[in-house]
């Protein structure tokens, strides 16, 4: 196939922003799209040139010019998509975290298997260079066996009321769960979780858990929704590994590429979604981009999984669990 024909779900922020991204990968078509709210569907359809706006997500599923599903709904609303385009035949994109419920991790990666078809979970950070140039450092041995790591993750105060929909663990710390387990590649035997409700919202804005990991290593994971909408940057990230014969450091603020203008101080996005001559660049895009070549070339995902992604999810629900019951919670089982 000359491009991969794509049908997105989900027509929100997010989905705004795979659109972007599928206008900078050379390979791949969007052809249909699906929203409850058909407007925005149809508004998206219009500024990105998609012929089809489909009625149902059922509709868009069957459609038979289309390879591909892209699912970026709400993260508690990814089983029922991700089935349905797999049961019709298509390969699936569906966005981070794979569910919020182990149970629909496990029914989604068993009908990839039953039909053959691919199911790639959107980890974007393996595709981001500075993490993915970290794992190359610990594939050579060069930082030795990982003694600990920390990871922080904080965001504007103002997203709370959007992403204030789902549990921090799952919404944020899952990106460096999932990297910790890529690093140390040896399961989390033990979690404790803490979590703080400074708005009084349902779900934390502070949350912040421990992994003990099978070997020993221990890793940190801190996200808060709390920072100041003038302080001018939009993510506060950083990653520290600690290995027995060296340390990484990877640090997004203060950020290398920042503005200072009349208005205050700005440091844009260079990793994630950037936008350079008002195209996409950055880990997003690579990641559409390599889920595009699997379809196309016929190949299996393997730079991330749906297994890989479940084991994710289980630890970030043990780190809630144990926030909740304020003990520690041991995983006795893996897979």
């Amino acid at each position: 196939m000359d491009r991969v024909r794509i049908g997105l779900v989900g027509c929100g922020g997010f989905g705004e922003s795979h659109l972007e991204a599928f206008c900078a990968v050379r390979n791949a078509q969007v052809a249909a799209a699906f929203d409850i709210d058909r407007a925005r569907a149809e508004a998206m359809a219009q500024r990105f040139g998609i012929p089809r706006v489909c009625s149902s997500l059922e509709e868009i599923c069957v459609l038979p010019e289309l390879d591909a599903i892209d699912v970026v709904t709400p993260e508690e609303s990814h089983r029922e998509p991700v089935l349905k385009a797999l049961q019709a035949g298509k390969h699936v994109f569906v966005e981070k975290p794979l569910a919020t419920d182990l149970g629909d991790c496990a029914q989604m990666i068993e009908a990839s298997g039953s039909t053959g078809r691919f199911l790639m979970p959107g980890h974007l950070l393996r595709f981001e260079t500075k993490y993915a140039m970290l794992k190359d450092e610990l594939r050579a041995g060069r930082l030795g066996e990982v003694v600990s790591m920390h990871a922080r993750r904080n965001r504007p105060k103002t997203l709370l009321p959007l992403y204030g929909r789902t549990h921090p663990a799952l919404e944020n710390c899952i990106h460096d769960i999932d990297l910790m387990l890529w690093y140390v590649n040896r399961p989390v035997r033990r979690v404790r979780g803490w979590g703080r409700r400074a708005t009084g919202r349902r779900h934390p804005d502070t949350f912040w858990g421990v992994l003990e990991f099978d070997g020993g290593a221990i890793g940190v994971v801190e996200t808060i929704w709390l920072l100041p909408k003038p302080a001018g940057i939009s993510l506060d990230d950083a990653f520290q590994l600690v290995g027995a014969a060296g340390v990484a450091n990877v640090q997004l603020v203060p950020g290398s590429y920042n503005l200072l203008r009349e208005t205050g101080y700005e440091a844009p996005d260079v990793c994630y979604d950037p936008r350079v001559a008002n195209s996409a660049r950055g880990a997003l895009r690579d990641e559409l981009a390599y889920f595009c070549d699997c379809v196309q070339d016929g190949r299996e995902p393997d730079a991330i999984t749906a297994v890989e992604a479940k084991r994710a999810v289980r630890v970030a629900l043990a780190l809630i669990e144990s926030a909740d019951k304020e003990a520690d919670v041991e995983i006795a089982e893996w897979d």
